[in-house]
């Protein structure tokens, strides 16, 4: 769930906000939703334990059109659009750990081939390059977090000075930035559901599933909370607005150059594992929707070493694709918008499940049911609605996207029945 998101948000979240408390209640708030979502997929998973994540929930309870458009949306923006988001990033990161001025496309076009490549040799040395690179991010946050707090309750510097800026908290904590700053937020936290998407894969499902997720998203949201409080801490807000390289920038300024541009360098080593992570799991929904549909260009057996690489192709191809056509900030405003509306439609989904098939067993039930899938939905809904106000490019971007995955749907099966 660690990814880019954390590394990358603050500056576009200046651009409307400026005092901290709210930016910090924001990321809290997130971190609530993201467990609120854990506890409505892990329901599902535990019930209609199979992999595929909202398509499978979705084609239960909404119908097959439904969970299509949800598939059709992880296939072409769920996972590719956040491989190019952290290859985007990754770039800015590299450029300033090296301090060059290398082309971002470039860098980012070569990281995606790298990954896929790797991903596509064998699945076991896939995920044990996704297990250390996790390992390797999680001690690097630790580390930051320790030592930016010992900098900061230490330096003579920043006893003196305090970077933390307040403004009207009611106004922002109700204005439009503080929506468009949760875009970034949700696609900070966005790994909460990762599990429910490779369910087949686990054992035990309907234990596993919600013990891994809800301790990942408590323990995720921590340290996105003391992360956020140490780069406004130890910057002013003015370096920081609209820039993606936000952990180079508090490292320069807590540590000095030369320590900013040793941590800037393992954040973008580390940036490759939210690569890898969604390498490993966007080919394998390409692979089940193949198989429902019977799409024979992505419907190839996995190879000898339990690699879909014919789907991982596709989603390499996409994701570049993305990255030379969209900047940052749109793929996030575009992709928030989209994922919204599958992710709430799935918190929908256990509700509408309690009452459609109330006899199937459920090993695990959503705790304060129903407040928590409605708490969800309605923050979600809070956000979609200030997309298409303050973002309608966005909004409509994804609006043509879904209307193109129907005229898909009908095509495919109108082609069924010919057959």
């Amino acid at each position: 769930m660690i990814g880019v998101g954390i590394f990358t948000s603050l500056g576009f979240q200046l651009l409307d906000l400026t005092d901290y408390r709210v930016i910090l209640l924001m990321w809290g708030i997130g971190g609530f939703l993201a467990l609120s979502g854990t506890f409505c997929y892990s329901e599902l998973s535990a019930a209609y334990p199979r992999s595929g994540g909202e398509y499978h929930f979705l084609n239960i309870s909404l119908g097959k059109l439904t969970g299509f458009l949800s598939a059709w949306t992880s296939m072409l923006v769920g996972f590719a659009a956040p491989i190019a988001a952290a290859a985007h990033a990754f770039s800015k990161y590299y450029n300033a750990s090296l301090q060059t001025d290398i082309n971002p496309l470039i860098i980012g076009v070569l990281v995606i081939i790298i990954i896929s490549i790797i991903q596509s040799i064998n699945l076991s040395v896939g995920t044990k390059f996704q297990i250390y690179f996790t390992i390797g991010k999680v001690i690097l946050i630790v580390i930051f977090i320790c030592a930016g707090f010992w900098v900061i309750n230490t330096s003579q510097f920043f006893m003196e000075t305090n970077y933390l800026e307040t403004g009207d908290f009611k106004t922002q904590l109700l204005s439009s930035g503080f929506w468009i700053g949760s875009i970034y937020v949700s696609y900070a936290y966005s790994g909460w559901n990762a599990t429910s998407y490779i369910i087949d894969d686990i054992e035990k499902p309907e234990k596993n599933v919600v013990r891994s997720t809800v301790f990942g998203t408590l323990l995720v949201t921590v340290f996105y909370c003391l992360l956020t409080f140490i780069f406004l801490r130890s910057s002013p807000s003015a370096e920081m607005v609209g820039k993606e390289e936000i952990g180079y920038i508090a490292a320069s300024n807590l540590f000095g150059n030369y320590f900013g541009i040793i941590i800037s360098a393992f954040i973008a080593f580390f940036l490759i594992s939210a690569i890898s992570a969604m390498t490993i799991v966007g080919p394998r929904v390409l692979k089940r929707v193949a198989n429902d549909y019977n799409i024979k260009l992505l419907n190839n057996p996995k190879n000898n070493n339990g690699t879909p690489r014919l789907a991982i192709l596709f989603q390499t191809i996409i994701s570049v694709i993305i990255l030379l056509t969209s900047s940052f900030e749109f793929i996030i405003t575009s992709m928030g918008f989209l994922l919204s509306i599958f992710t709430t439609l799935t918190a929908l989904s256990v509700i509408l499940l309690r009452y459609k098939d109330p006899s199937v067993k459920r090993p695990w039930k959503v705790p304060l049911y129903p407040i928590t899938p409605i708490l969800y939905c309605l923050f979600n809904f809070w956000i979609i609605y200030y997309i298409i106000i303050n973002k309608p490019e966005s909004a409509l971007t994804g609006g043509l996207f879904l209307l193109f995955g129907v005229i898909f749907y009908y095509l495919i099966r109108i082609g069924k029945k010919k057959l």
